[in-house]
This record gives structure tokens, C-alpha cells and sequence, in this order.
């Protein structure tokens, strides 16, 4: 157990998300705190919600490369496809525009725009959060495709088609429980759905712990 958690937290991914933890359980706490004791734990929270904010700096470099690979993969014109295309694009702009205000975050470089292109970021994450949440529906939906040998995608030869792709359902759920978890905050953050700390806090628990097991399982 020790040796696992010890590999968990030296892979960026997951003390990505053991830092993650941590912020939302100082979350949780500082609304049953009073004083100084919930100054603290505020602060602490700030303090690991700007760390992460560096494990996601170039999260904008994999979320454009898998535009690329979206835009010269065969048969893109699937509805999926053009969800996940816009899904990562707008991955891709959040972090993008998330990077540009890190200087003011960090108190180095003070700009009038940090809330604007903040609130721009944020709008691009619930955009993308919420396609992701539909392509994990839609998949979870719609009904097994049968896949193609190579010799039945060769043109003029007609060959029998394969069993149909099974969906894995238990994956598809927990996406979608993550991205309707993770949507509260943005929405949160732009004043569209106010729920308060606690509920973002609480729901963050359950988000992270879902991604991390994943994580924890590949270590």
C-alpha cells in the first residue's frame, strides 16, 4: 500500500489529484470553521488551487494534438467525432486562456484583464465539459456498431463483419457522474448555477476519487 501511494504521488497525474483532494476537503472544512481557523483553511485552499494550476499548464499542447489526430482520422464525420472535435477544442482554448492570467495569479505581473479572460476561460471549460458529458451519454445510448475487418474496408471485397464492439457502460457512467460533478464548478465560478461551497466541495471528493482510482489502478 505504501509503495503504490508512493508511485501514485510521483506520476504528475496523481498528485495532480491528491493535491486535488486536499483542496476540497479544506473546502468542506472551512464552512464548518469559524475565525482564523477558516482564514487558514481558505488560504489553503487558494494555495493548492494555484499549484494545480501548474500540472495543467500545457494541457493545452495534448487537447490540440488530439484536434489534429480528430481532424485526419477517417470517418470524422461521425457525431462523435465532431463532439470530441469540439470537446478538445475547447479544452485546448481553457487552457490556453487559463495560461495568460498565471502571472497575475501568481502576483508577479498584475493585469486589468485577469477577469475577463478568466471568465472566458471558465465558459470555455463548461463548454467542454458539458460535450463531454453529452458524447459520454450519446455513446452510452447509442447501439453497438459492428467493426470491419481490414479485408471488408478494401473496395470492391465483401467479407463478413465481426461481432458487434461492446461499450463499456461502467466507464461511460462514471464519466458521466465526473463531468456532471466537475461542471458544478465552472458554473459555479460564472454565477450561472450558485450552490455554495459545500456542495462543490463534496462533489469534488467524489469526482477525484473516481478519476484518482483510475489512476491508482495503472500504478
Amino acid at each position: 500500500m505504501i509503495a503504490q501511494f508512493n508511485r501514485f504521488v510521483r506520476n504528475g497525474a496523481g498528485l495532480e489529484k491528491f493535491l486535488r483532494l486536499i483542496q476540497s476537503v479544506a473546502q468542506i472544512a472551512a464552512v464548518f470553521s469559524v475565525g482564523s481557523t477558516a482564514v487558514r483553511l481558505t488560504t489553503a485552499k487558494l494555495q493548492l488551487a494555484l499549484t494545480r494550476r501548474y500540472f495543467r499548464f500545457f494541457g493545452f499542447i495534448e487537447s490540440f494534438q488530439r484536434v489534429s489526430a480528430l481532424l485526419n482520422k477517417e470517418g470524422m464525420g461521425s457525431v462523435p467525432g465532431w463532439i470530441d472535435l469540439a470537446k478538445w477544442t475547447c479544452f485546448g482554448l481553457y487552457f490556453v486562456l487559463e495560461d495568460l492570467t498565471m502571472l497575475h495569479a501568481m502576483g508577479v505581473y498584475m493585469v486589468p484583464w485577469e477577469e475577463r479572460v478568466m471568465r472566458e476561460a471558465n465558459q470555455f471549460w463548461f463548454y467542454a465539459l458539458s460535450l463531454s458529458l453529452l458524447g459520454a451519454i450519446y455513446a452510452l445510448l447509442s447501439p453497438p456498431r459492428a467493426s470491419k475487418s481490414q479485408n471488408e474496408k478494401k473496395k470492391g471485397k465483401k467479407t463478413e463483419k465481426t461481432a458487434p464492439t461492446t461499450v463499456n457502460s461502467s466507464a461511460l457512467v462514471k464519466q458521466i457522474v465526473v463531468d456532471s460533478c466537475d461542471l458544478l464548478i465552472p458554473a459555479e465560478l460564472l454565477d450561472w448555477y450558485p450552490t455554495g461551497d459545500l456542495v462543490l466541495g463534496v462533489t469534488m471528493v467524489l469526482s477525484t476519487l473516481l478519476t484518482g482510482q483510475d489512476i491508482w489502478s495503472r500504478v
